[in-house]
């Protein structure tokens, strides 16, 4: 999602229009971001809990010892780790993603302080932190100008955080001088794997992102590799509900091992240029559904017919709920017809049960077409040239 115009206000909108729901601990200025962030529709889904711990004893008792500095990037750090914590432990359930950022100003006063005046702030998810540092020089000399620029790098980094503002898109204003640094744990899906995140999104230009807008459609898929169909599929859904459609992988699968962060990675390359890539660990439609209300999903009549077999499920009185679920999380299902063995499948072959009415729209075989899989591309891989 491009940030677009309107300055913060922009922005802010922009934040709302995620899912992720954040913790703030604000020290030392830049306070006025929490107007910002609360005066628009959808404050108060995004903006989980704000701290503004002032003075020194309070800062200490928010991170539960004193920082070695006030105002420096590791107690930058600290603040946003400490409210990433509050994040996880105030959001609604685990289908939230969550982000703590946190911000330490030194700032114009009128006082004798030592030292520059200056901006640290980062957000952290779990595993990726992204942090900022400004170093106030002319125009931003007095009190008023510094703390309008430290609202506006604190909401910009927000947004950047949630995945819906690339920082690259600031360029030209005044935070194109930002200091800006990324760190990344070892592991960064463990988050997924550990429930502390439910999906992060992997972005065309290279980004990922804890999180995110919920997509208007999804298209799933282990993509091992991506493919003509896939490609079709998405354009079909697009035309259907709009930008932004995603294609999906799940770390995770009912009855294989989990995909290595490698592998992962490996097939998230191809879309880089291409499209956004959600990854969860929601192997089946109904746990993707929780995730992404409202979404739909662009399938091959294969998979439809998976959806609505009771094996599935472990029986038919398991089935019936789990499509009522379906339907009541606004999922719906655009179905491609499939090559099968020879024949054509489409989604008129299927044997829909009444619990499905409504879920299924057929794709046209004269829009949607390719007979091509993965499995095709890896056995001709496989032989070689």
């Amino acid at each position: 999602m491009s940030a677009g115009g309107g300055g913060p206000d922009g922005l802010v909108h922009c934040i709302h229009a995620s899912r992720t729901a954040a913790a703030l601990a604000l020290t030392g200025g830049g306070t006025g971001a929490i107007p910002l962030l609360l005066r628009r529709p959808g404050g108060s889904r995004t903006v989980l809990d704000v701290a503004v711990p002032y003075g020194p004893k309070a800062v200490a008792a928010y991170l539960g010892e004193p920082p070695a500095q006030a105002c420096s990037a590791a107690t930058a750090q600290l603040l946003a780790r400490r409210a990433f914590r509050r994040a996880v432990e105030l959001r609604p359930d685990a289908s939230i993603p969550a982000v703590g950022l946190g911000a330490t100003a030194a700032l114009a006063t009128d006082r004798v302080r030592r030292g520059e005046d200056r901006l640290h702030a980062a957000a952290f998810d779990g595993a990726r932190s992204l942090a900022l540092e400004w170093r106030f020089e002319a125009p931003h000399t007095n009190r008023q100008a510094q703390e309008t620029a430290a609202e506006q790098a604190i909401v910009a980094l927000l947004a950047d955080a949630v995945g819906v503002a690339p920082w690259r898109e600031l360029a030209g204003s005044d935070l194109a001088c930002v200091g800006r640094t990324i760190e990344v744990e070892d592991d960064e899906l463990s988050c997924v794997r550990e429930g502390l995140q439910p999906w992060v999104t992997a972005y065309p230009d290279g980004r990922r992102r804890s999180g995110g807008q919920i997509p208007t459609a999804l298209v799933p898929g282990s993509f091992n590799p991506w493919h003509e169909a896939h490609q079709a599929l998405w354009e079909a859904a697009r035309r259907r509900f709009g930008d932004p459609v995603a294609y999906e992988l799940s770390i995770t699968n009912v009855d294989k091992p989990p995909l290595p962060t490698s592998e992962v990675f490996r097939r998230a390359e191809q879309f880089r240029g291409r499209a956004s890539l959600v990854l969860s660990a929601a192997p089946t439609f109904v746990e993707k559904a929780r995730l992404l209300p409202g979404a739909a999903f662009a399938v091959g009549a294969d998979t439809a017919r998976r959806v609505v077999e009771p094996m599935y499920y472990g029986g038919v009185e398991a089935m019936r709920p789990a499509l009522q679920e379906l339907r009541s999380l606004s999922a719906r299902f655009v179905v491609a017809g499939r090559l099968e063995d020879g024949c054509f499948l489409q989604l008129r072959d299927l044997a829909l049960p009444p619990e499905a009415e409504g879920l299924f729209e057929a794709i046209p075989a004269d829009e949607v077409r390719v007979d091509v899989s993965s499995t095709e591309l890896r056995a001709k891989r496989a032989a070689g040239p």
